[in-house]
């Protein structure tokens, strides 16, 4: 092993699973399965990591899986450097299939070149290249192969019909060998001629080697023997089994003996791993054939007694051609059989092959129990709600996608809920098994099955330090894209999925399809103000971490008149996290429950409330949302609580984990409180051009699929853009706090924050403004810092309503209508029934008394004293007491 990549590893051990290095081996590793800390690996050698509790998890890891990362880049760390002189024409391709592959290069001498490939969008790398029959080559990505997608080799030249074959071996050496193994990849040919068997690589699994079979038949006639059997090692994934029972009835037909080995576990490993892994000795081969011979077997029949053999269980499941089949041995007749051919049934491990098979063959019966296949995949439970659900794959005998769906322990407990639940997610299914064959399924279905953490959500997970947005996630910086069994893995014991079907993100992965005109757009329809909306929105994207560093994360409404675009640019905004044609929903159209759980269902994510100020008809106010509910949303605490479904006392308060943007005509109406917590962005029809309407249909019409990958921008450059933010919200927080027009502290933090956000939008984060332009939009910001602390100077607009109404009727005589104090008191003394009253007699629009109660002891421009006062009236004409609220006078 290369002594850098060595010193690489262990240090990795010892950081992250708390290794000890003891002599030749590092002990007290934490396992990555179970977590003890009973691991061990080689300390020269450290490929493989074994768990020592082999009784209870006994899991051994290749370092290739644990830490992918060491294994990416190989010409940074295998190239010679300028002043070192090459020790070899290809030090990175040996250095690669050394370290990287397992493989002892004195075998592979001259087999391959070191070679380079380009790519415009993407860059280039070093390649390892074979050479294959006709002049075509297949080489192999080295540096960094993420880069290039789904591409991790390149193909030069036709290769259909033809094998790569070990240079070292002719076609009379496949001959002589007795069995040629046909397998996929040039590696895993290379991993099984390191343990002496002779293995020919078809380069994929949908090429029959037709033309290199013909040879391979001729040399076999020139030698005067017979052909070699044909051993089909494809993957073990579902396209290398069909690939792998059509290629043999076309050889079988051709005349070639044909056999099979197939490594178990769906195609997760490969013969190459096998070698790494140490799993390529005599007793896993015949495990190996075993598992082919199971593919190969003609009948439902032939299957159940290839198994029977090996295991001699009486009675079994088993899959045939995707359905479940059932296997009862019925001894009594199986000993009759015997006995009939005139031998003694007492051991049959003495009784005459041919005699014993038939004999199983006429005591032994199937039964088709199942017409689909239905397998456990792992384990899923929401720990809040005390639910849990099995999740399955349902594969049908006639191909096609396979269903995936959840079974609960309830649905799994009886045959007859089974197979309710079966027909109803998997059409045309039926069991017809009993209850006492499905416990048997089960027990070895689910019996250590493994465990998938849950997230009620969509966006970013806290606890996992994860991002998941729909089919993609992003951790650690890194995506990492669902796996064929609808989770995440996003490394050792850290499996995650969502549960949250309400919201549908829809990113595209592909950066070369990401497009950065709609700045241009969306600055010249908008100006700063929709500058300044996109940075809170990418803000959104990191607000729980936000909030962990600083503590709370600030509101924005988006206000203003009719056409002025608010809604055009919103729907523009959510397009850049990949949600199509939404906007938000309405609060007082919302029950209380539908509320909460709108707040829940996403993190790091806006949660946009609209059109909350309607009014109805005749102009009365329509009952509207209570804004101080949002008021523990600010520091990311629950909004509501409700209690769980159980015999206790639980109860579920989710964190609010989103951002708030409130988006109507008219600005909210609450209290300071909830006033100090919004960033208020004003727009109007003021400056609406033929260019502005143009830039702004050009936004409507932008395809999700170009500007989708701003989400991943974000999230990628995670660490980075949160630096940024927590270092200048500080820093102009501060700057804000000194400004004498800002005096609440807390109108400084968020204005500060946002300003830290445009930042990010700037050249020093994801670079897609100019400084000019952010150095613009954040004296805008400023400026809504100084107008938000002049707003809230002033009073509610239902005090300033009750003190106009006041004024009006004070100035209607020359003495005091409503100040029961008279006209000398430095004191305002009113009582509010009166006040509805003279309001009424003078055709005054009178406001609601309940909702003026709220705001009247935060007046300002009189200053409240007390709303229970008995006061001696100066203005009645017999005296006399009345109860009143008190003010000092302006």
């Amino acid at each position: 092993m290369n002594s850098s990549l060595r010193q690489d590893i262990l240090a990795r051990f010892e950081r992250d699973y708390e290794a000890q290095e003891k002599g030749a081996y590092l002990q007290k590793v934490r396992c990555p399965d179970c977590g003890k800390r009973e691991a061990f690996i080689k300390a020269d050698e450290p490929w493989m990591l074994k768990c020592g509790r082999e009784n209870h998890c006994g899991s051994q890891h290749h370092v290739k899986s644990l830490f992918p990362e060491l294994f990416e880049s190989w010409s940074e760390r295998y190239a010679p450097k300028p002043h070192e002189k090459p020790t070899s024409p290809t030090p990175v391709a040996d250095g690669y299939l050394r370290d990287g592959r397992g493989f002892e290069l004195e075998r592979l001498k001259g087999w391959y070149t070191q070679e380079s490939y380009w790519r415009q969008d993407v860059g280039g790398t070093a390649t390892v290249r074979f050479q294959l029959p006709g002049g075509a080559y297949w080489e192999r990505l080295l540096d960094r192969p993420e880069r290039f997608g789904k591409q991790k080799a390149n193909f030069v030249g036709r290769y259909k019909g033809q094998w790569w074959c070990p240079p070292s071996l002719t076609a009379p050496d496949l001959v002589e060998a007795g069995e040629v193994w046909i397998v996929e990849g040039i590696f895993d040919a290379i991993a099984l001629y390191h343990h002496g068997i002779a293995a020919v690589s078809a380069m994929s699994c949908g090429n029959y080697p037709e033309k290199a079979l013909e040879q391979l038949a001729d040399a076999a006639h020139q030698a005067g023997t017979t052909r070699p059997t044909l051993v089909w090692a494809l993957d073990g994934n579902r396209a290398g089994q069909n690939a792998t029972l059509k290629h043999v009835e076309r050889a079988r037909a051709a005349g070639w003996e044909c056999q099979a080995a197939q490594i178990p576990g769906g195609g997760r490993h490969d013969w190459n791993d096998c070698h790494q892994r140490g799993e390529l000795t005599e007793k896993h081969l015949e495990r190996y054939r075993y598992h082919g011979d199971l593919l190969l077997a003609p009948t439902a029949m032939a299957k159940a007694l290839i198994m029977y053999k090996r295991t001699e269980r009486r009675e079994f499941w088993f899959e045939f051609r995707r359905q479940l089949w059932w296997w009862k041995l019925d001894m009594d007749a199986f000993d009759r059989a015997v006995r009939a051919e005139g031998e003694d049934g007492g051991d049959q491990q003495s009784l005459n092959p041919a005699i014993r098979d038939a004999a199983l063959e006429q005591a032994g019966s199937v039964k088709r129990i199942c017409t689909c296949y239905p397998t456990a995949l792992y384990y899923q439970a929401n720990l809040v709600t005390d639910e849990s659900w099995y999740y399955y794959r349902i594969e049908f005998p006639a191909g096609g996608p396979a269903v995936k769906n959840t079974f609960s322990g309830g649905q799994l407990a009886s045959a007859s809920e089974f197979k309710k639940r079966l027909l109803g997610v998997a059409p045309g299914a039926v069991w017809t098994g009993t209850s006492q064959q499905l416990d048997t399924l089960l027990q070895d279905q689910i019996g250590g099955i493994k465990t998938v953490e849950t997230i009620d959500f969509i966006g970013y997970s806290k606890e996992h330090g994860a991002y998941v947005f729909g089919e993609l996630a992003v951790a650690g910086g890194k995506l990492v894209k669902i796996n064929s069994e609808d989770y995440f893995e996003l490394g050792p014991r850290r499996q995650l999925k969502t549960l949250s079907q309400s919201v549908a993100l829809h990113i595209n992965p592909d950066r070369r399809a990401y497009r950065t005109d709609w700045t241009r757009q969306l600055y010249g329809a908008f100006g700063l103000r929709g500058v300044v909306a996109t940075a809170y929105w990418l803000g959104s994207l990191l607000a729980e971490q936000i909030r962990a560093e600083m503590g709370s994360f600030p509101f924005l409404e988006i206000v203003g008149e009719a056409g002025a675009g608010k809604s055009t640019l919103i729907e523009f905004l959510w397009k850049l996290v990949g949600r199509r044609d939404y906007e938000g929903f309405d609060p007082s159209k919302a029950t209380m429950p539908a509320r909460s759980r709108n707040f829940a269902q996403v993190s790091n994510l806006p949660v946009v409330l609209i059109e909350s100020d309607r009014e109805q008809e005749g102009g009365t106010k329509q009952k509207q949302f209570d804004w101080d509910e949002l008021k523990t949303a600010f520091n990311g605490r629950s909004i509501r609580a409700r209690g769980v479904k159980n015999s206790g006392n639980d109860t579920y308060e989710p964190p609010f984990r989103g951002s708030i943007v409130i988006s109507q005509n008219a600005p909210v109406q609450a209290g300071e409180a909830i006033q100090t917590r919004i960033c208020h962005l004003m727009f109007t029809r003021e400056g609406q051009n033929a260019q502005t309407k143009e830039l702004a249909e050009a936004l409507e019409k932008t395809e999700i699929e170009h500007v989708s990958q701003f989400a991943l921008e974000v999230a990628t450059r995670e660490a980075a853009l949160l630096e940024l933010i927590t270092k200048r919200g500080r820093e102009y927080a501060n700057r804000l706090a000194e400004d004498p027009e800002v005096k609440v502290l807390r109108i400084a933090k968020c204005h500060g924050q946002l300003m830290a956000l445009l930042d990010c939008l700037g050249p020093e984060g994801l670079g897609l403004f100019s400084e000019q332009i952010v150095t613009m939009a954040a004296g805008h910001v400023r400026q809504m810092a100084r107008e938000r602390q002049q707003a809230i100077n002033a009073d509610h607009p239902l005090v300033q309503e009750f003190w106009e109404a006041f004024d009006y009727l004070e100035g209607l005589r020359d003495e005091p209508v409503l100040n029961h104090y008279g006209a000398g008191s430095q004191q305002i003394a009113i009582n509010l029934k009166e006040f509805e009253r003279v309001c009424g007699e003078n055709r005054l629009r009178v406001p609601e008394i309940r909702e003026l109660k709220r705001y009247l002891k935060g007046s300002k421009a009189r200053k409240f004293v007390d709303s229970n006062r008995t006061v001696h009236s100066r203005i009645r004409l017999n005296g006399g007491s009345v109860k009143c609220w008190v003010f000092e006078k302006a």
